[in-house]
This record gives structure tokens, C-alpha cells and sequence, in this order.
């Protein structure tokens, strides 16, 4: 399994989860934040502000989050893509890493099971 973090535009929100909806994502993660740094804040050095909440607080940054299969990867990191890309700077960043375990609460279900909508197992006992 694999997580898909992105850090985009807020602007951009609807149209990268209509793209991931259609592409199938198991289900999305979206948290608004204040970034620090990669690029945000061009003299991040020379604060303007005394604090770090103040001085980025003009920024509409978003990190979504998705929790897929590794077949999954490629489509889904294009659909982000697609959603958000204007090819000038600010776009955000994607990044994809390694998820070693993945359990889901109610069932017990693990793994990329975890990430379906139903266990077989469930269905079975209704």
C-alpha cells in the first residue's frame, strides 16, 4: 500500500477530488495547514511578523491525503495533477510513500482489504 500526500492550492480542492473520485480513490483526506518553508515564503529568513502562524497565514494551502493500493499510484497521482497543475509556481507538491500496515477499525480488515468498501468476510455473515 502506498499514501499519497499532496499539498495544493485551496482553489484547486473541488476539481483534485472530483479528478480522484473519478479515478477511483478509496476515500480522501483534506486538512488545511500552514507551511513552512518549500518554496512559500520567498525570504522566509526575514520574518515580517514574530510569529509563524501570523506570518504565513495569508497562504491557502491544503494537504490531502490518500491511503491506495500500489496498482493504484500512477492514476491517482495524475488525477491530482490534472486538478491542480497550471505549470507556473505554486502548484504544490506530491509526495508518495510506503505504508507498511493499514487496519481498518470496525472489521479488522488489513491490508489493501482494509481500503475496500466492504470485506467479503462481512458480507457473507449478513
Amino acid at each position: 500500500m502506498k499514501e499519497i500526500k499532496a499539498y495544493i492550492q485551496r482553489c484547486c480542492v473541488n476539481k483534485v477530488v472530483d479528478e480522484l473520485e473519478k479515478a477511483g480513490a478509496p476515500g480522501i483526506t483534506i486538512v488545511e495547514i500552514h507551511p513552512v518553508g518549500y518554496g512559500y515564503e520567498p525570504n522566509y529568513f526575514e520574518s515580517r511578523f514574530e510569529d509563524a502562524y501570523r506570518r504565513y497565514a495569508y497562504l491557502n494551502i491544503v494537504k490531502l491525503e490518500v491511503t491506495c493500493a500500489d496498482r493504484d499510484v500512477g492514476r491517482l497521482v495524475q488525477a491530482i495533477r490534472n486538478g491542480c497543475w497550471t505549470g507556473s509556481k505554486g502548484d504544490g507538491w506530491i509526495f508518495v510513500t510506503e505504508v507498511t500496515m493499514g487496519i481498518r477499525i470496525r472489521d479488522g480488515a488489513s491490508g489493501e482489504e482494509a481500503l475496500t468498501k466492504e470485506r467479503q468476510a462481512s458480507s457473507a455473515n449478513r
